[in-house]
């Protein structure tokens, strides 16, 4: 700021000093102009002598100014006449006839210019000289002026860079403490971020932000991780104790024998779905299941697929599917990711029924969205469960979930997929009277 303001200081001396001096040249061309020209005029006609010389100086007395001087002289350097008030006596350049010429005599600054006159019997040279010491003063003051203000500036710079400086400065210096404090795992502190709406505070609101999603992220993977070890334990424990049955006397008994190696292949199939499905939860995050290149699926064909399917399996479900009158459009999704999103939510309802399982099946199309809604009569989820079931190994019915198989994964599955392809999966339940489905796709 300093270096500009010194910049410009100086752009407007030079400027001033240029100014002035234009004006006091063209002021002194302007009066040898007016001067010669009424010579000029006085002499066209007549010759000159001493006493028409006489007459000219009484003119050029009465109109010259305290700073001027005009001056007449003959061809061989002989004073006719001086026609000045105040100012010094002085002697040019001979070989500067006609252009400006700049004197210091006396302390004082001095112009002179010139024009070579010719009459009928007289050649001769006129003087103009002007005084400028008062504009040079007065450049010069105003220079100090300038160097003044700009030692002024200079101290108010420095102040207002300091405490300018010392204000922007503190967001990030309060930025760095927090993240040495981040550093050493405090990933609960955050930035303060004041009331000003600048890009510093922008800035400290993104990185809150992105500490926030960081520290879910990270509290997500640490209870996945956990949960993944205590799921992986208890099956790993059965195996163990029942092969430590083995080794000790079921050897010779068959009935031991074969209750333990039956026990240890359901315990290990189970470690290989829950692993399968780990393997598919991280291939989702990585965004590395979505295909490339698909056709997309006729909905209802694959209900009904599914539908004939679970009804050999389970002779006591019961599934009514409602077919819309309108034509539903293909949805823009593979076809084996809709059958397993299906098939999760199939599962579901069979594994959490009453004695008798009842599942409504409803399609729909609204604009370029297709509905899938799935009903059924199950168990439902209780209120304080609903906001969790999305949440990987969480099983609102711990003890029948494990009965049954189930890891907790499955709602977490479908609901990645569904979204990877822009869809939706939303899923609504009272308890004891059932949980409904809604899944939304896009169409082709």
């Amino acid at each position: 700021m300093f270096v500009i303001f010194t910049l410009c200081n100086l752009i407007q001396s030079a400027l001033i000093q240029m100014s002035v001096m234009n004006q006091q040249q063209h002021r002194i061309e302007k009066r040898l102009y007016d001067t010669s020209a009424y010579l000029d005029e006085e002499y066209k006609t007549k010759r000159p002598t001493a006493a028409s010389f006489a007459e000219n100086k009484s003119y050029f007395e009465k109109i010259i100014q305290n700073n001027e001087m005009i001056r007449l002289i003959d061809k061989d350097g002989k004073e006719i006449f001086t026609v000045s008030r105040t100012m010094p006596k002085i002697h040019i350049n001979k070989k500067d006839f006609g252009k400006i010429q700049k004197y210091r005599l006396h302390n004082q600054e001095i112009l002179i210019n010139s024009k070579l006159l010719h009459y009928k019997n007289f050649d001769g040279v006129l003087e103009v000289a002007m005084n400028v010491e008062i504009f040079s003063k007065l450049i010069k003051e105003s220079f100090m002026i300038l160097i003044l203000g700009t030692t002024i500036s200079l101290i108010l710079s420095i102040l207002s860079g300091y405490f300018l400086s010392k204000k922007i400065l503190n967001p990030i210096k309060n930025l760095n403490q927090t993240m040495i404090k981040i550093k050493n795992n405090q990933l609960k502190e955050r930035v303060f971020v004041g009331e000003t709406k600048d890009e510093l505070s922008e800035l400290g609101l993104l990185f809150n932000k992105m500490m926030d999603e960081l520290e879910a992220s990270i509290t997500r993977q640490k209870r996945f991780v956990e949960d993944a070890s205590h799921e992986l334990r208890t099956p790993l424990a059965i195996i163990h104790g029942h092969l430590s049955l083995v080794n000790r006397w079921g050897k010779k008994d068959e009935t031991v024998l074969e209750n333990s190696l039956n026990t240890c292949i359901n315990e290990t199939n189970r470690m290989i779905i829950l692993t399968n499905e780990l393997l598919q939860l991280t291939k989702l995050e990585k965004n590395s299941e979505k295909i490339e290149q698909y056709a997309p699926t006729n909905i209802n064909e694959v209900l009904n697929e599914i539908i004939n399917n679970y009804q050999l399996l389970h002779e006591d479900l019961e599934i009514h599917f409602h077919t819309p009158n309108q034509i539903v459009d293909k949805a823009n999704i593979a076809r084996e990711h809709l059958m397993q999103i299906l098939i999760i939510l199939f599962d579901n309802a069979v594994k959490y029924s009453k004695e008798h399982t009842i599942i409504d099946i409803t399609t729909a199309q609204v604009a370029n969205k297709i509905e899938i809604k799935v009903i059924d009569n199950g168990i439902g989820i209780k209120e304080e469960d609903i906001n969790h079931i999305f949440d990987r190994f969480y099983r609102a019915d711990k003890a029948r979930s494990r009965a049954n198989g189930g890891n907790g994964l499955g709602l977490s599955i479908a609901k990645d997929l569904i979204e990877n392809y822009g869809g939706n999966l939303q899923i609504t339940s009272k308890n004891g009277e059932g949980t409904t489905a809604f899944i939304t796709l896009n169409t082709i």
